[in-house]
């Protein structure tokens, strides 16, 4: 079995992170898209680009296209649940086509130590060493630990995020800064929650409400105003006014 180059240094790490972003960011650029027109939601269709198509009898259209403006300070975004689909927002992806998706780049870049592949191409992540910052928990098999979303895909869908184009909502699901590996069982303890029904263990508060204000501002998300308020107690008990 190969093993990984020897662990590299703080300073290579991070240029090969913002190399793999700069890849991304062609490929975004380029206006490859990933969605897969025909699988369809809850509802019974699919978007399809900057258009929605309804597949099943019952199918409701969503408001998606029709909006004008920001959303009303009463809107329900529960309404918006049943659009959601997994194909728009993919993230497992191989971008520089080295054949690790995002799981797999995530799991080589932020191992503290030199990572073993389950195969000679290097495909798959077996073994490192990683630090769930959600728990505080160390890791040395990648099986136990997977990605979690900060701003969950179907919070940011709910927010406003179903209007965005394909490649907005494939660069949200693929961007390392709102990547994190955490846990299983604990993945499935925050789901799609803000920070009003999840919080990490509380060493982490104040990383964890400074990523959710900077992801949001990012992608200019609306958050729910009960996850915004939650953020502001955090970060004034973390000291930032």
């Amino acid at each position: 079995m190969r093993t990984a180059e020897p662990t590299l240094t703080t300073t290579a790490k991070v240029a090969r992170h913002w190399q793999w972003l700069m890849l991304l960011t062609i490929s975004m650029l380029s206006g490859i898209s990933h969605a897969h027109p025909g699988q369809i939601d809850e509802n019974g269709g699919h978007y399809d680009g900057q258009s929605y198509h309804c597949e099943m009898p019952g199918c409701e259209e969503p408001d998606t296209f029709s909006r004008g403006g920001p959303d009303s300070f009463f809107f329900d975004p529960d309404s918006r649940d049943k659009f959601f689909n997994s194909v728009d927002w993919e993230y497992d992806l191989d971008f520089d086509g080295d054949c690790q998706n995002t799981r797999n780049e995530i799991l080589s870049v932020t191992s503290r130590a030199a990572v073993r592949f389950t195969n000679p191409r290097n495909c798959e992540v077996r073994i490192g060493d990683w630090f769930d910052e959600y728990t505080g928990k160390t890791f040395t098999v990648a099986a136990q630990i997977d990605l979690d979303h900060v701003i969950p895909l179907r919070y940011a869908h709910n927010q406003g995020g179903d209007v965005w184009p394909p490649e907005k909502k494939i660069a949200f699901a693929n961007d390392p800064g709102n990547l994190i590996l955490t846990e299983r069982s604990e993945l499935r303890k925050k789901g799609d929650r803000g920070p009003s029904k999840y919080l990490p263990r509380e060493e982490y508060h104040c990383d964890y409400a400074h990523q959710w204000l900077a992801i949001a501002e990012k992608y200019e998300l609306r958050l729910a105003n009960q996850d915004r308020n939650r953020i502001t107690l955090l970060l004034r008990d973390c000291g930032v006014d």
